[in-house]
């Protein structure tokens, strides 16, 4: 790249100072495709060790809060879900456009996956935290757990498909 990186020639070999605007916009443009590549890149994970399995595709989000509370009994656990969904809570908007981008086989593979390996933890006789980070480090890619961004890409992936009722309890309405 020659020395104009935030400069552009104009066709008269004039040149133009881009704003600070555009600058930020690209900024902003990169980091959505760096978490949509994360994303592709945990997909690629799990699918990798999908097995087979039917599950029913919700898109209606619920009330968080309600579920929360019916899963979690514990205050101190509530909030310390409450915080994960906090923190990535605007990643499951990609997670979940990430999912529709896909074909009815594979988002029923996903499912499926998720719902099975949340009933084999929980036949385990794990209390639900525990379930719920245990599934965390069960998704997170091995050399990627101590990079913050895979790790809040990951629990929004797994959190994606307890609002969607894949996994824990639901409440009457969703029933």
């Amino acid at each position: 790249m020659d020395k104009l990186s935030q400069d552009q020639k104009g066709g008269n070999n004039s040149v133009n100072l881009q704003a600070g605007r555009d600058i930020n916009f690209s900024q902003t443009v990169q980091a959505d495709q760096r978490d949509f590549g994360i994303i592709d890149e945990i997909f690629k994970s799990v699918i990798k060790d999908l097995e087979s399995n039917e599950s029913r595709l919700d898109k209606d989000h619920i009330n968080l809060s309600k579920k929360i509370e019916i899963n979690f009994k514990d205050e101190e656990e509530r909030r310390r879900v409450q915080e994960y969904f906090k923190y990535a809570y605007t990643k499951i908007a990609l997670i979940e456009k990430r999912i529709q981008e896909e074909d009815s086989e594979v988002q029923n593979d996903l499912h499926g996956h998720l719902f099975q390996r949340y009933n084999s933890l929980k036949d385990e006789g794990l209390n639900n935290l525990q379930i719920l980070e245990k599934l965390f480090s069960q998704f997170i890619i091995p050399d990627k757990k101590d990079n913050a961004e895979y790790t809040n890409l990951t629990r929004a992936f797994i959190l994606f498909f307890f609002d969607d009722c894949t996994i824990f309890e639901k409440t009457e309405s969703e029933k």
